[in-house]
């Protein structure tokens, strides 16, 4: 009689709870986590052996994986050409029916109050998606108590996890495969710095499971729900320093797998974003003051030749070689093409040795053409000098136009 009494409880249990179980559709999820090893030990051990899901290592019937990430951190690392992932936390579930009846019988024998307790708790808490036991996700798998998906980031260097995986099992039978503080590296020696360091880059990384027969992919409502919040804060709860995110996007992703696996498909969980470089202290770092000594050099031409032209022209030229050495230390990589900065720094130096050869002519046409020396040439009257001052205005027309000519080679060739 008592037996039977407790089967009735936890039918009712089970009835009462589904009946008024709430759709979970907002971040509130994550809290529930935290009922984690609500069953007593010996239940969760009984649970564990009784479970077989991954002796074999093809699916029987079809799983839909939903998925969760959450990225905190994006960090490039341009000299290397690496980029790094930093997940807070990554997960996929599916409700498994076989974990259902598991679960039933392993409280079927316990008429225990601890049992009647957490009975009582689901109830209250109006929903059955409570954890109630927590597993070694490595040690389950390797002894194939829980199926092994295979989950992998395609094309990535290297995977790295600051905290072991677990698998969660929830009162309703649902599996959840959870990993903790992920670090995913890859490989961008293909990002285009043409525009740098004004260039904007792209980058898409795919979670994928290896298991190409009977699984799909779907966004769970968690995640469904942080991508929301994610563009109302507009991608400022990712960290990246230097670079500003202007689009995330994230949706599940099937590829007809061709040749050797026509029959099958690749599904996956695809991220694109779009990241523009924080250009603003670079300009007022280097471009402005760059652009100063491109205006002072140029204008030096006003500067007769008699007031030491040459040596201020030198100063800015080796001011000019200064800030191209400082700047060149700058964090992306050699290329084998010219980005802006590159020609703008071309451009500085055709304007700084243009107005040299400028200046050098000129001395030359006063020392030997007009017999002058430096100090000589300012008692000069400016009748005999017709000839240096329409010089010295054609010199300011074709230096302008030479810089002038220099920005619409480096426009076409960059934008182009």
């Amino acid at each position: 009689m008592t037996r039977f009494l407790g089967f009735v409880f936890i039918l009712l249990t089970i009835f009462i709870s589904r009946a008024i179980s709430i759709e979970v559709s907002s971040l509130e999820a994550e809290k529930r986590l935290e009922f984690s090893e609500l069953f007593p030990k010996r239940i969760c051990d009984n649970i564990y052996d009784k479970s077989t899901f991954g002796v074999e290592k093809k699916l029987k019937e079809d799983v839909i994986l939903k998925n969760y990430f959450n990225l905190k951190r994006i960090d490039l690392n341009e000299q290397n050409s690496n980029l790094s992932l930093f997940l807070d936390q990554r997960s996929f579930y599916y409700t498994e029916p076989k974990l259902n009846l598991i679960i039933f019988n392993s409280l079927s024998d316990d008429f225990s109050e601890e049992m009647s307790s957490i009975n009582k708790k689901v109830i209250e808490a109006k929903t059955q998606k409570i954890v109630v036991c927590e597993y070694d996700l490595n040690k389950s798998i390797s002894e194939g108590k829980f199926f092994d998906f295979q989950m992998t980031f395609q094309d990535s260097t290297k995977v790295e996890s600051n905290a072991k995986p677990k698998i969660l099992i929830f009162y309703d039978g649902t599996i959840e495969y959870i990993y903790y503080d992920e670090v995913a590296s890859y490989n961008i020696s293909d990002f285009d710095y043409k525009r740098y360091p004004f260039d904007e880059q792209s980058f898409k990384f795919v979670i994928y499971s290896k298991i190409f027969e009977k699984v799909s992919f779907r966004a769970s409502d968690k995640f469904k729900v942080l991508n929301d919040e994610m563009r109302v804060v507009n991608f400022t709860n990712i960290s990246s320093p230097g670079w500003t995110i202007n689009q995330f996007i994230s949706y599940p992703y099937m590829e007809t797998l061709v040749d050797a696996y026509s029959d099958y498909a690749k599904h996956s969980i695809t991220t694109e974003f779009l990241i523009e470089r924080n250009s603003v202290s670079f300009v007022f770092k280097f471009i402005m003051p760059i652009v100063m000594i491109i205006m002072v050099t140029y204008f030096t031409i006003f500067l007769p030749f008699e007031f030491y032209r040459t040596s201020v022209c030198i100063t800015l030229v080796l001011s000019l070689v200064a800030f191209n050495l400082v700047a060149a230390s700058s964090k992306i990589p050699d290329m084998s093409y010219l980005n802006v900065f590159d020609w703008f720094i071309f451009t500085a130096y055709i304007n700084a040795i243009s107005v040299l050869l400028v200046t050098f002519t000129e001395s030359i046409y006063i020392g030997h053409v007009m017999g002058y020396g430096q100090k000589d040439i300012l008692k000069v009257p400016k009748e005999e000098k017709t000839g240096l001052l329409k010089f010295r205005r054609i010199s300011l027309i074709i230096l302008l136009l030479i810089l002038i000519f220099s920005g619409i080679i480096g426009y076409f060739n960059i934008y182009k």
